[in-house]
């Protein structure tokens, strides 16, 4: 039985990471949602540390990565997929960390303190160093990109994390007993 448990659990983070790749190659594409596609696939990164594991997520994260610098034709892209998706991962691991605090008000606001640092190593050094990935053009020549470029990440920190927030949410509801039998 445990055998079948693993042969499982692997087709479905194989299927995920299949579907993960489709994700960030047509956000290649389809060069307009580029962010979008980018963070649904990161957001499945999540969903199987969620639900397998931190171990299995990790290497799922791994998985994906490699897939996406194999299949995408532009490699840039596979940076922004990194750092959203090493984002989701280690907020998941800081999450796990933060539950551990004895009382709840003192976990939540560790969890979120966490989540903040972690965007913060993600998307500053992804800013810093290849701006070109969010922006074109003449902007990053501007003398206030870098600050206008942190100060939106702030606001976008927010809106992702309340997003991801929302799919696991969703996915606990609707596809939770589905992966819970793995």
């Amino acid at each position: 039985m445990r055998m079948h448990v693993k042969t499982r659990t692997l087709a479905i983070l194989a299927v995920m990471a299949a579907f993960s790749t489709v994700l960030t190659v047509l956000g290649t594409v389809i060069s307009v949602n580029t962010v979008f596609f980018t963070a649904a696939a990161a957001f499945l990164v999540g969903i199987a540390a969620v639900y397998f594991g931190l171990g299995p997520g990790a290497v799922f994260f791994f998985v994906c990565l490699v897939l996406d610098f194999i299949c995408n034709p532009n490699k840039l892209h596979v940076f922004l997929y990194m750092a959203l998706a090493l984002y989701i991962l280690l907020s998941e691991a800081g999450s796990a960390a933060a539950g551990k605090i004895k009382d709840p008000k003192a976990g939540i606001w560790a969890a979120r303190g966490i989540r903040l640092v972690v965007f913060a190593l993600c998307y500053c050094p992804l800013i810093i160093f290849l701006p070109q990935i969010l922006v074109s053009g003449r902007i990053l020549a501007q003398p206030w990109f870098l600050p206008a470029a942190l100060a939106f990440g702030a606001v976008a920190w927010v809106i992702y994390d309340l997003a991801y927030i929302e799919v696991k949410k969703y996915v606990h509801r609707h596809l939770g007993k589905w992966f819970a039998k793995s």
